[in-house]
């Protein structure tokens, strides 16, 4: 299919997404067309991050990130949770310790973090999972660069996915 961009206006007063006030809108696309009848609604916060003298703004705003280090560790189940209600819990502990941020360390989490971020105003840090060194026919970084785009086309979408690594 062909790419289509558009520009949709939110308004002047549309609330910006950041810790302090993770507003979240509601945005729905509808395509009408010959035979074609779709739409879609997003959750979507509007935020920008920037660096200025080696410093992160989000939103025009000097902004720190305090964050913890999240390594995958599951151990009474074996893997991480997959609904956003979990995820609320995980992430409000970190909130309520006074963080902001977390770095999935060499791990993307499921949709469901994103989700339960968003709403909190978390920052998260998902990373490819790069544990070894590149070879020298180039197979990991190809797979590095094609799982990393699966992981921005998927999630790349979400106000807290601030910062990406590929990983170790």
């Amino acid at each position: 299919g062909a790419d289509v961009e558009m520009t949709v206006p939110l308004g002047k007063d549309a609330g910006l997404w950041d810790e302090f006030t993770p507003i979240l809108h509601q945005l729905k696309l509808q395509l009408h067309g010959d035979g074609v009848e779709e739409s879609k609604e997003l959750t979507v916060g509007l935020r920008r991050i920037e660096m200025k003298d080696a410093k992160f703004y989000l939103n025009g705003r000097l902004t720190f990130f305090r964050g913890t280090h999240e390594g995958c560790e599951f151990p009474l189940t074996g893997y991480p949770p997959v609904d956003v209600e979990s995820w609320r819990k995980v992430l409000q502990v970190c909130r309520d310790y006074g963080l902001n941020h977390m770095r999935f360390h060499s791990w993307c989490p499921p949709e469901a973090a994103f989700v339960a971020a968003d709403e909190l105003g978390m920052y998260l840090q998902p990373e490819c999972s790069n544990w070894g060194q590149y070879d020298r026919n180039g197979k990991l970084i190809a797979w590095v660069n094609r799982e990393t785009q699966r992981i921005i086309d998927a999630y790349g979408n979400h106000p807290s996915f601030v910062l990406f690594s590929s990983g170790n």
